[in-house]
């Protein structure tokens, strides 16, 4: 599952941007490659949790202090942050997970608040308007998870959907309009015959894509599926091994890159056709978290979305592994006027990324005429294995037709004593 105190946040100008809990101060860090920036404190005496969300050109920062209030913060640039108390009293002690849509004239917000059962939550849904909460509506009861108790991704102006656990071996899908407040049917997306370890959830405009993990006794599944419509494709095992976790799902144009660690390897398997169909499974052999975790990818809702969450790495400062390619990231020119951080700041630069890329192709194809040597001499020890069988299966059966011929002799001259005793 995602790490719910590490998110990422892809800037309009491109940039990533790192927020993190840690000693109850939410920091930020500008993530460039493999070089981030100096830390920057935005929030501190955070209880556990802390929701980010972008809207036009604006980063919304929401998370819960130890007073018991509720803050708000804003910021245009990642660096001139306006905080604001809106909720004296946070519910569930500061323990909630928000999903927020941002608009002109509101703030629409979902969150969670434990019920009367043990591990039972409600899912509610609430406005923020001129200064006031609105009347709050009770969206749904699911079962609560500590380190996701439930997903929401926005589909349009006013149209969200929401991923949340409703019986122990299944996960369903509720999509909802904002204005006027509609909630739309309860859909299973996926069931299980173990309650899955590992869940990921992406969606473009034809397809809901879910990638998850089950484990049971002895073994664990990759599984993918996709939801089209009403209709809710067959679950289809992708790899079985030992121990799986770290599941991913991407989408990169028509591509559906599936990717998760055995054993903290990574591997990977790509669909050319949205997910009908898949290749073969291989392992991944680019640079990849030794240590890896999963932490939430926010981004605009201008910005086409191609994956809700990014790999980290524990050891080298929760730096992430991309998808995408790192030159996407940066471009000369695209950082707005008021941001504080300039090219000679970043130190790198285009000769750089060429240069990286260039060693990165160099290595890649070092590696493939490797396999491609082994392969062949793999195929000359197989050859050769071939003729010595071959040859040890023409003695044996030169053997076998002397010894049958030996036989038939003897019982030729067993019938000749046999008719001299007779006439004896």
């Amino acid at each position: 599952m995602q790490n719910p105190q590490i998110k990422y946040v892809r800037g309009s100008n491109g940039l990533l941007f790192i927020f993190y809990l840690e000693n109850q101060s939410i920091y930020m860090e500008l993530c460039y490659g493999k070089q981030p920036i100096p830390r920057q404190m935005v929030g501190e005496n955070v209880v556990q949790l802390f929701s980010l969300c972008q809207y036009q050109d604006m980063v919304y920062l929401l998370y819960a202090t130890n007073e018991g209030t509720l803050i708000l913060a804003s910021s245009k640039d990642f660096t001139n942050w306006k905080y604001r108390v809106i909720m004296e009293e946070v519910p569930h002690g500061g323990r909630t997970k928000f999903f927020m849509v941002p608009m002109e004239d509101a703030f629409h917000i979902v969150y969670h608040m434990p019920t009367e059962s043990t591990g039972v939550h409600s899912l509610v849904y609430t406005v923020f308007r001129g200064g006031e909460w609105e009347k709050p509506y009770q969206i749904d009861r699911f079962l609560y998870g500590e380190q996701v108790p439930f997903f929401a991704r926005r589909l349009g102006r006013e149209h969200i959907v929401l991923y949340y656990r409703t019986a122990r071996t299944t996960w369903s899908a509720r999509e909802m309009l904002l204005s006027p407040y509609t909630i739309g049917s309860l859909t299973p997306l996926i069931q299980t015959p173990t309650p899955c370890t590992d869940i990921s959830v992406v969606n473009d405009e034809e397809r809901i894509h879910v990638l998850y993990i089950v484990r049971n006794l002895f073994r664990t599944q990759v599984v993918y599926q996709y939801k089209q419509r009403l209709s809710i494709s067959t679950p289809k095992v992708i790899w079985e091994d030992t121990n799986c976790d770290n599941c991913s799902v991407v989408i990169a144009g028509e591509k559906v890159i599936l990717m998760w660690t055995v054993n903290q390897q990574p591997m990977r398997c790509i669909s050319e056709n949205n997910g009908t169909n898949f290749g073969l499974v291989e392992r991944y052999t680019g640079d990849f978290p030794t240590r890896c975790f999963k932490g939430e990818l926010i981004t605009s809702l201008q910005t086409q979305i191609e994956e809700t969450e990014i790999y980290g790495d524990y050891q080298r400062r929760t730096t992430p592994y991309l998808h995408f390619p790192e030159e996407q990231l940066y471009k000369k020119g695209d950082m707005r006027q008021n941001s504080t951080f300039t090219e000679k700041e970043l130190d790198v630069t285009p000769k750089h990324q060429e240069e990286t890329l260039h060693k990165e192709e160099q290595q890649m194809m070092q590696m493939k005429e490797s396999h491609k040597k082994e392969m062949e001499a793999l195929s000359t020890v197989l050859s050769q294995r071939n003729d010595e069988i071959a040859e040890v299966n023409a003695r044996w059966q030169n053997q076998v037709t002397r010894m049958e011929q030996e036989i038939q002799k003897l019982r030729q001259e067993n019938i000749v004593l046999q008719q001299i005793e007779e006439s004896d």
